[in-house]
């Protein structure tokens, strides 16, 4: 219950708990969904794979806490109604989207970030909005928001230019600028509760145990995601300690890096995980000293939560060993319905004639793909080798499983005849190539549609199914060679020494794709 005392008067509200204000806020959000799924796709194949932090929940990596983030403060401000809690509440879920969505253009550039940037800034036009609507433009609470917007700025391009590509240290005022900065947005809500509220004098507080608490959140994120970090080049705060100690500027900064495994023993041997939660948990006492004038509430229990993430016993060296329960994109993470029906000869079909090279699709996919643009065929030597690899493959129940053996079986083609380009392996034409290297948001989305459908082989001329083609008339023209361009790139980000069994290369992407 919610009481307020307008002009002496009580009204009673009802909090009809976490789970249906998620609900009340999902709901809200349908219609952008809509228009994002209208908008950011040409002839029917989206430019992005879909709200960033539906992918992230549905993965298991955010709570759907994001959604109702003001609820974690409003025991603090108790004058601000349910109704502009909730209205706060789907701002501030366009605001964590555009800021995801802008670290995936960071995080994963590449020279088509359209969709990702037109995605950022419609969720950034979303969010405002809504606040403009509950904060008018005179209001106080858009110079805290200019506030927090810079600090946000000064940590993504501090990091940006320090910490990407090179190894430099990170001075403790650097360390909580940039890792305090990257969640400052989020304090936002802070500001509008405050300003909401009638009352300022809990905000200095609560913002300073924000900072502390997202440090320590940071810090915990970075000891989980280590691997991922490396191969992208991201030098966090405990990979920059192991490898300055270690004397390893040059090793990581040339050509020819240490490989994961080196550098997964190098953590261990020089005790960074234990010093970094040991750092953690220190930013957290201060979030919690910082808070401890308020009254006690849901912000206090969000710090408990990180101190048992932090102090918990896995934290540290290994991805997760368990696929989650439901995949990214809410695909199902379990084999499609009716996949046991093929038995083991239908799931092996899709590798086709041995003649031709192995081309695994989705049927998802067919509306996309060009029926007249044959893969090529590699030289009898490339093409013999990725079948003598394929042969000892066991059936493929997915389109992801087949794609995960096809780029096996071209991993090892391209070791053992190394005097063959890429493109030869892949069955591509130098265009076609450039063309999938550019593209990495349209084929997401494909792979996003068809991971756990029943895989097809690729029949020359053949069309979609029934004849259809894509939105406004357009005949599909994505190269059909993407299925052994996919799986290669799937082999690939496992990087040097990485499982090579086609599950844990897909429990590692899942885990990449929204890391």
């Amino acid at each position: 219950m919610v009481a307020e005392r307008p002009n002496g008067g009580v009204r009673v509200e009802r909090h009809v708990g976490w789970r249906g204000d998620n609900a009340l806020v999902e709901e809200a959000r349908r219609p952008l969904r809509r228009r994002v799924a209208r908008l950011l796709q040409v002839d029917g194949l989206p430019a992005t794979a879909g709200l960033p932090s539906e992918r992230r929940i549905a993965a298991g990596v955010d709570p759907r806490v994001f959604y109702t983030y003001p609820l974690l403060f409003y025991t603090a401000f108790p004058r601000v109604s349910l109704a502009q809690l909730r209205a706060l509440s789907v701002s501030g879920s366009y605001l964590f989207d555009y800021v995801l969505a802008l670290d995936e253009v960071l995080d994963r550039p590449c020279a088509r970030t359209g969709g990702g940037l037109l995605l950022g800034g419609l969720l950034q036009r979303e969010a405002l909005h809504g606040l403009y609507a509950l904060l008018p433009p005179a209001s106080p609470f858009w110079g805290h928001f200019d506030r927090y917007f810079g600090h946000f700025c000064q940590a993504v391009l501090r990091e940006e230019a320090r910490h990407r590509g090179l190894l430099q240290p990170y001075p403790r005022e650097e360390l909580e600028l940039v890792y305090a900065g990257k969640s400052a947005i989020a304090k936002a809500c802070l500001a509008a509760l405050a300003v909401l509220g009638g009352d300022e004098r809990p905000l200095a507080g609560l913002e300073a145990s924000h900072d502390a608490h997202y440090v320590a959140f940071q810090l915990a994120d970075d000891l989980a995601d280590w691997r991922i970090d490396y191969r992208r080049g991201h030098y966090s705060y405990p990979l920059t300690v192991a490898f300055l100690r270690a004397g390893w500027q040059r090793r990581v900064e040339s050509a020819e890096r240490p490989p994961v495994s080196e550098v997964a023993e190098l953590l261990a041997r020089e005790g960074v995980v234990e010093e970094v939660r040991a750092l953690a948990l220190g930013h957290l006492d201060r979030a919690e000293g910082a808070a401890d004038r308020i009254a006690e509430g849901s912000w206090h229990a969000a710090i408990r939560t990180t101190r048992q993430r932090i102090a918990g016993p896995t934290l540290g060296l290994d991805l997760p060993t368990e696929p989650p329960a439901t995949a990214p994109y809410g695909a199902p993470a379990g084999p499609a319905a009716g996949v046991g029906a093929l038995g083991v000869v239908g799931a092996a079909a899709w590798r086709g004639d041995r003649r031709t090279p192995a081309t695994p699709v989705a049927a998802s996919w067919r509306p996309w793909l060009d029926a007249h643009r044959e893969p090529r065929t590699p030289g009898p030597a490339v093409l013999a080798e990725q079948f003598r690899i394929l042969e000892t493959a066991g059936p493929a129940r997915t389109t992801g499983e087949a794609l995960c053996q096809v780029g096996l079986a071209i991993a090892a083609s391209r070791r053992a005849l190394p005097q063959y380009g890429l493109a030869e392996h892949l069955g591509v034409s130098a265009a076609e190539l450039d063309w999938l290297d550019q593209h990495g948001p349209w084929l997401d989305g494909l792979l996003a549609l068809g991971l756990d459908e029943p895989p097809e082989p690729w029949r020359p001329g053949r069309a979609e199914p029934s004849g259809r083609v894509p939105s406004g008339g357009v005949p599909g023209w994505v190269p059909p060679a993407v299925g052994r361009y996919l799986g290669h790139r799937l082999v690939k980000g496992a990087g040097p020494g990485g499982a090579q069994a086609p599950d844990v290369l897909l429990r590692a992407y899942r885990a990449e794709s929204v890391a």
